[in-house]
């Protein structure tokens, strides 16, 4: 009873939420999702799967139907022709099922549910996205004193053992084999350092504005920082990859003001401080070892993909793939068969055309050039290398669709840069550009 109560708490404030505005929404939604490996691992009954479910439909009930201008619906029509397909083709396989009907549930799910996230990040203006940076900040803080507290107590009184819990007892190998990877709230600590990575660029443009108010400098000044420090403690090495990429970005890019360059070098070196004083945060270091690092790729891409293809060329059906298949369903399960890779995921649940789909889809994103202004370029450029590396190490794990809740993230903030900027609903469609000194994500 208790998680069926949270479920419809999550639905219904989410949406009263995402009524007031779509950043609140959004906020809403992620609050669920940070709670959400925690809450799961401490109700055990299969209600809790569906705890961030419930906070997305009512998410979806209060934005994703609201009726739109001829305007917006031309500017995101790109977008939701892509819907179409990337939901369409999901759907056809359901109706012609070749794993169990409550498999296919779970792999339907895990391949459509979040998707409509492009079209309501793209719905979103340039304030939106401030005011949504704010929400991050705070919950990244919240999430940090969370993974402070384990780092210094342990995983356990959080985290009892379970099969839920199975896979944060399976990753002690942090210090010689002495500690455990610290998950936060997260279901893992993939989970969370992806999620801090995937929150750094809409925080580093927000980082970068003139002060709003007061409290919003200090906010960011210590969220960044947290989110930064979280990926070192969680010991996931595909994540800290990614931060070098976001970091470079922000550091190498001409739409950056060197004063900003400045103080985040500052704020890297204070990183590099405390990480070089405690070996728990230093598992990123393996990755000097070339034999491992070539092992681990080989694992993930190798000949057994193009084997998948001949053997599987439309799919083993929904679910078949293991898309985030409860414990409880895993028996179901037929041709259990699965790759340490996303891309080989989408082959096996969807077949060889939803593969081609999704590569099509990816390279129409990040080759587009939509008209934009001028203020916005720092931003779109930090999200577009951050998406270009996160859907590439697709290639070296799985979960990149299904993760809670970094896949809205991404998602909101890929569909963000995919179509023109939407201009705020008091400029007239024909208003010229804000002058980049006066915008919320300008290079000031």
């Amino acid at each position: 009873m208790i998680t069926i109560g949270l479920c419809v708490a999550a639905l219904l404030g989410t949406y009263a939420a995402a009524r007031r505005s779509l950043p609140a929404g959004f906020g809403a939604l992620l609050l669920v999702g940070y709670a959400y490996g925690i809450v799961r691992a401490n109700q055990l009954d299969g209600y809790s799967h569906l705890l961030f479910d419930c906070a997305l439909l009512g998410l979806y009930a209060a934005r994703l139907f609201s009726p739109l201008s001829p305007v917006e619906r031309i500017r995101l029509d790109p977008l939701f022709t892509w819907l179409v397909v990337l939901i369409g083709w999901p759907i056809v396989l359901f109706l012609v099922p070749r794993q169990d009907v409550l498999v296919e549930l779970v792999g339907l799910r895990g391949n459509i549910f979040m998707l409509p996230c492009l079209v309501l990040g793209a719905s979103m203006t340039r304030d939106e996205l401030y005011s949504l940076a704010c929400w991050l900040a705070a919950l990244n803080i919240a999430a940090g004193i969370f993974g402070a507290v384990q780092f210094v107590v342990g995983i356990e009184p959080f985290f009892p053992r379970n099969p839920v819990t199975e896979i944060l007892y399976r990753s002690g190998d942090i210090a010689g084999y002495s500690a455990y990877r610290i998950p936060s709230s997260f279901t893992s600590a993939h989970a969370y350092a992806g999620t801090m990575v995937l929150t750094l660029p809409l925080m580093l443009a927000a980082w970068m504005q003139p002060t709003r108010r007061p409290w919003h400098h200090w906010l960011f000044n210590v969220a960044v920082p947290i989110s930064v420090l979280a990926v070192f403690a969680t010991g996931a090495r595909l994540p800290f990859v990614l931060l070098l990429i976001v970091a470079g970005a922000a550091l190498f890019s001409a739409q950056v003001r060197v004063g900003h360059k400045l103080r985040w070098l500052f704020v890297a070196a204070v990183i590099v401080w405390a990480v070089s004083g405690e070996e728990r945060l230093q598992r990123f270091a393996t990755l000097r070892e070339s034999d491992y690092v070539t092992e681990r790729i080989v694992g993930s891409v190798n000949i057994g993909f193009f084997e998948l293809a001949a053997t599987y060329p439309m799919g083993n059906g929904l679910g078949g793939g293991g898309t985030s298949i409860p414990y409880f369903l895993q028996d179901r399960i037929r041709n259990s068969v699965g790759m340490e890779n996303e891309y080989a995921r989408v082959l096996l649940e969807q077949g060889i055309p939803g593969l081609l789909a999704w590569t099509v889809f990816l390279i129409w994103l990040f080759t587009r050039a939509p008209a934009v202004d001028p203020a916005s370029r720092a931003l779109r450029q930090l999200i577009r290398v951050c998406g270009i590396g996160v859907f590439a190490s697709g290639a070296l794990g799985v979960g990149l669709l299904t993760s809670i809740p970094s896949t809205a993230v991404l998602l909101l903030s890929v569909g963000w840069i995919a179509v023109p900027e939407r201009q705020p609903e008091h400029a007239p469609a024909s208003a010229l550009p804000a002058p980049v000194a006066a915008s919320p994500y300008g290079t000031r």
